[in-house]
């Protein structure tokens, strides 16, 4: 835990007087302009072309702080196109900017035709600071350029200040990428570079601070539905003018903190909620699930921009509101109950989970209480219909910011593993003469998995849910018929959400003479299909989330058969997951159980034949007959 400095910002200076009269300002003297010249030789090859689809000749960024706290950002870019997708995105290229407080310019914006003539592109500028660009005509080998600059004339809402981020490298390859940041004094840039060592250049230039990277030829990363988010598997740099979280903290809690005396309608309603005799934990509980399961996540769609929490009647009335809004709402009824709480934001797993500089990137509200005894409870009410005590894997793992008068306090929340999401199914079955399998199962959810059950069924009514489970379940087997399938408490979200059901799987088993050959229906049974299936990777691999499959069956055997070659073990491990499976004769009993671990993590390219090793080893164990002989 950080508790947040509370030094004092810094004070942008007099305005420049293009400032002043709105005037686009001069970035050239920081990063002298490359022509199209200058990077379209050598010509791409066309079979570089078809393997990619497009080609990056040119990535030249500027971004500028000046003393005023003014932004001015330069983007000039020069690519070589093939694909239908990539000549797609250049059809029409939307801008748009608020004239009153920004200018927008496009200084370039031309097709390179194969034959070697130029079109300028068709610039529309259309009401309300909305500027089109048509690029015209494209086809495969064409080349596009489109250079423009955006001069803001105050400074930002938050702060006078600047922060932002730079990829290293790109999905396609690159041949020239130039990044180029100018701070002006009183400013100081902070930078942080992730899986890359690559230090800029820097110099000064009168009052200006000047930090550029200049790279060449840099290859493409390949990209499928495996592989994780950029920021874990792709170098860049993270830079930030501002020393600390403290002026983000103060602009959100201005937007996003409760008042600070109760609204008479949070009284009324904790009036209506609370019992007088309930415990801690009772009374969180019961304000955790009206914020959840009560008030409907989303926004009318004339609020739907509004940054600031909906107010508490509005909420009420018509019991409707976003991450923000439900924080706020259990954030005011737990301390009007004395529970110590406070509004925590954070970016989503999904963006990636390494740390960031001070800035203003956040994507989702939850709330973080502390009860009497010292214990930290992560709950996350928009989140879904998820269990008391748990939070969504998208928000474990991720630093949070959270809010309170104090300057504010950044931290890391927890990641719990796959303890906290777990399937576990018991079973009791018979192993008839026919050859089939027949078992009841009771199964127990916990995490993500049990705020998926509820998602799906838990506003429907029995007959819609009897017929999708039955569905659902049966598509893990083929051939299999679901009997009576039903949920046991699912509407209770102070616990995991279980069900149970009956199972026939006809002609399961093989017998040939005297031999009966049995394959275990294993819940979350692995198999290599889809990315795994490959030899080798060129780019990382994101594992599954982590979870935990624990399943046991106790089978009733014929009476005349008995195990061959049992009992036996298997066991596997690797730092992306566990495997360990069991199974043994006693008492004409087939005693089967089996505990999987994904652990969750990235495997990197010179990882992969060790992750695949082990996956298809427990996909080899999970598909083992197991063979019953006639006495």
């Amino acid at each position: 835990m950080n508790h947040l400095s509370t030094e004092r910002l810094l004070k942008p200076k007099r305005k420049l007087w293009r400032t002043r009269f709105k005037m686009a300002r001069n970035t050239l003297c920081f990063a002298p302009r490359i022509s199209y010249d200058d990077v379209c030789q050598p010509a791409v090859s066309e079979e570089e072309l078809q393997h990619w689809g497009e080609c990056i000749l040119l990535s030249d960024s500027t971004a500028v702080l000046h003393r005023d706290g003014t932004v001015t950002r330069r983007a000039h870019n020069i690519t070589a196109l093939y694909a239908n997708e990539s000549l797609a995105h250049w059809d029409e290229v939307y801008r748009f900017y608020d004239r009153q407080t920004a200018l927008h310019k496009i200084q370039t914006a031309k097709v390179y035709l194969p034959d070697g003539s130029v079109r300028k592109a068709k610039k529309v500028v259309q009401p309300y600071g909305q500027t089109a660009v048509n690029f015209y005509p494209l086809r495969p080998g064409v080349t596009v350029e489109l250079e423009e600059q955006q001069d803001y004339f105050i400074p930002n809402r938050i702060a006078a200040c600047l922060w932002g981020q730079e990829y290293f490298q790109f999905s396609i390859p690159c041949r020239r990428l130039r990044y180029t940041v100018a701070v002006a004094e009183p400013f100081t840039l902070h930078y942080r570079l992730h899986l890359t060592d690559l230090e800029p250049q820097t110099w000064k230039h009168g009052s200006y601070q000047v930090y550029q990277w200049d790279l060449h030829d840099l290859p493409g990363y390949e990209t499928d539905d495996g592989t994780p988010h950029p920021r874990e598997v792709l170098p860049w740099v993270d830079l930030t003018t501002l020393a600390s979280w403290e002026p983000i903290n103060r602009f959100y809690l201005n937007d996003l903190e409760p008042p600070e005396k109760t609204p008479s309608q949070i009284q009324k309603l904790s009036t209506e909620l609370i019992q007088e005799e309930q415990t801690e934990e009772e009374k969180i509980f019961t304000a955790y699930k009206y914020a959840s399961e009560d008030v409907r996540y989303g926004r009318h769609p004339n609020e739907l921009t509004l940054e600031k929490t909906r107010e508490v009647g509005s909420m009420l009335e018509d019991m409707r509101g976003d991450c923000k809004d439900k924080s706020s709402l259990l954030v005011s009824l737990l301390r009007h109950l004395g529970i110590k709480s406070s509004i925590a934001i954070l970016l989503t797993r999904m963006n990636g989970s390494a740390a960031l500089l001070p800035g203003a990137r956040f994507d989702h509200a939850i709330v973080s209480v502390t009860t009497s005894s010292g214990e930290r409870l992560w709950l996350d009410p928009a989140g879904g219909p998820v269990t008391f005590k748990d939070i969504p894997f998208n928000d474990q793992g991720t630093q949070a910011l959270l809010l309170n008068r104090e300057g504010g306090e950044l931290t890391t929340i927890p990641e719990g593993g796959p303890e906290k999401h777990q399937i576990n199914r018991v079973c009791n079955g018979i192993l008839a003469d026919d050859c089939s399998y027949q078992f009841t199962s009771e199964v127990t959810t916990s995490g993500d998995t049990a705020m998926e059950f509820r998602l799906k069924y838990v506003n429907r009514n029995e007959d819609y849910t009897t017929l999708t489970l039955e569905k659902e379940l049966a598509s893990s087997w083929t051939g299999a018929r679901i009997e009576a399938p039903r949920f046991l408490n699912l509407k209770e979200i102070s616990e995991p959400v279980r069900y149970s059901c009956r199972t026939t799987l006809d002609q399961w088993a093989r017998q040939i003479e005297e031999i009966i050959l049995f394959r275990i229906p294993w819940i979350g049974s692995m198999q290599t299909a889809g990315l795994i299936n490959v030899q080798k990777r060129n780019s990382a691999l994101q594992t599954p989330s982590p979870i935990r499959f624990t399943d046991s069956h106790r089978i009733q055997i014929p009476s005349e058969f008995s195990g061959y070659g049992l009992p036996y073990e298997h066991h596997f491990e690797c730092k992306w997951g566990r495997y360990q499976a069991t199974v043994r004769v006693e008492d004409s009993l087939l005693i089967c159980e089996r505990q999987v671990d994904h652990l969750g993590g990235i495997v990197f390219q010179d990882e992969y034949p060790a992750f695949k090793e082990y996956w298809e080893s427990c996909t080899r164990a999970d598909a083992l007959d197991i063979v019953l002989m006639k006495h």
